[in-house]
């Protein structure tokens, strides 16, 4: 398993940066490649531990499908996901800390957990692009958290 952690500072309160990692139609915004998530027939936005959702991307021209499941859901502190390939596993944790007014520190933490040796030795092979897509993903985050954040909630 291939554990990665990255840490940023945004200048938006807790609440709105949550709002933002949060919310189908603000991920839309920020992250390269998101399509939408489809949410079981139960879900409860509430109380959504354990509720299982399908995630589309579009990853180098295709379309890829995911089994996701909400794995943490504690607003605005934390959320929690893991998303099933045919030959990955990944979870992602974000995990917010309010750092005095209107300052939001996010700990992003990703679990990879390839099923393959051929997908262990590629993983292996293109982590560096795997980090370099994450900062750039991160950074558009933090772009959009602070421009949609007009000092009012």
């Amino acid at each position: 398993m291939t554990i990665t952690n990255y840490s940023l500072v945004i200048s938006a309160p807790i609440e709105a940066v949550f709002e933002v990692v949060d919310s189908d139609k603000h991920i839309k915004k920020w992250m390269d490649g998101f399509i939408e998530n489809t949410y079981d027939e139960n879900f409860n936005r509430e109380n959504p531990v354990g509720h299982k959702f399908k995630q589309k991307l579009k990853e180098g021209g295709k379309i890829q499908e995911y089994e996701g499941e909400i794995i943490s859901y504690v607003p605005p502190k934390e959320l929690g996901v893991r998303l099933k390939h045919s030959t990955f596993t990944v979870e992602a944790i974000y995990r917010f800390h309010s750092e005095g007014t209107n300052l939001t520190r996010l700990d992003y933490e990703c679990r990879l957990e390839m099923h393959s040796i051929v997908s262990k030795m590629m993983g292996f092979l293109f982590s560096w692009f795997t980090k370099r897509i994450l900062v750039k993903q991160m950074s558009s985050l933090k772009k959009y958290a602070e421009e949609r954040f007009d000092g009012l909630l």
